[in-house]
């Protein structure tokens, strides 16, 4: 009887190369990436990526600049918070 085979991911194309830990960074960034995410614009989960660090909306065509590896990174997410504080600032201040 034949023996189950295990499903490997997107990485499994690699097959035994280039080691474990490179592996499952490359699976870890590819399911990232594919995943769905919302659109800044109209927040449907249709946005893909359409090269390096360009990703569009299918639904309303919005196109916008973004980390190589997902719409939204962890540095652009701390500065879009600062502009947030030191525009409510200046409004508190006037």
């Amino acid at each position: 009887m034949a023996e189950k085979k295990s499903t490997t991911g997107s990485a499994g194309r690699f097959g035994a190369r280039y080691g474990r830990v490179a592996r499952r960074r490359v699976s870890e960034i590819e399911s990232d990436t594919n995943a769905d995410h919302a659109c800044p614009e109209c927040g449907a989960e249709k946005v893909s990526r359409k090269g390096t660090g360009i990703w569009q909306c299918a639904k309303c065509d919005y196109k916008f600049a973004g980390g190589a590896y997902r719409p939204e990174t962890p540095g652009g997410e701390s500065v879009q918070r600062s502009i947030r504080t030191a525009l409510s600032e200046e409004e508190n201040e006037a």
